[in-house]
């Protein structure tokens, strides 16, 4: 991976595995967040396992950069829903905001590492 490849992955996984620790806790904030957006809360540990696969993908494809690619398409796409359910239940741009955002980076993570 080039330079920014490799700081854009590494922010993204700490970024990652700081929200899978809050899934893993299940917070207020995030059991409120999958209630607005209509989701099941019951996929919330499935959500923050998914964060922790994709960190270790994209911090081990520092070394491996077919894996970390993958992770950061794999991330890319995973805020790209999150944004789109933001969306699809109106949700105010704050909220909305951290997932387009996190989109955003997973993207040009993907794109500085081909």
């Amino acid at each position: 991976m080039q330079t920014l490849s490799t700081v854009l992955a590494v922010l993204l996984a700490l970024i990652c595995l700081a929200t899978a620790a809050a899934d893993f806790k299940l917070l207020p904030q995030i059991v409120e967040t999958i209630e607005r957006l209509k989701m099941p809360t019951r996929i919330i540990p499935a959500l923050g396992l998914i964060k922790v696969a994709g960190a270790l993908g994209l911090l081990i494809g520092i070394w491996m950069d077919a894996l970390g690619s993958y992770a950061a398409l794999c991330f890319t796409l995973y805020f790209l829903i999150a944004t789109v359910l933001h969306l699809r239940v109106r949700d105010s741009v704050a909220n909305t905001a951290p997932a387009a955002l996190l989109f955003v980076v997973s993207l040009v993570t993907f794109l500085s590492g081909l």
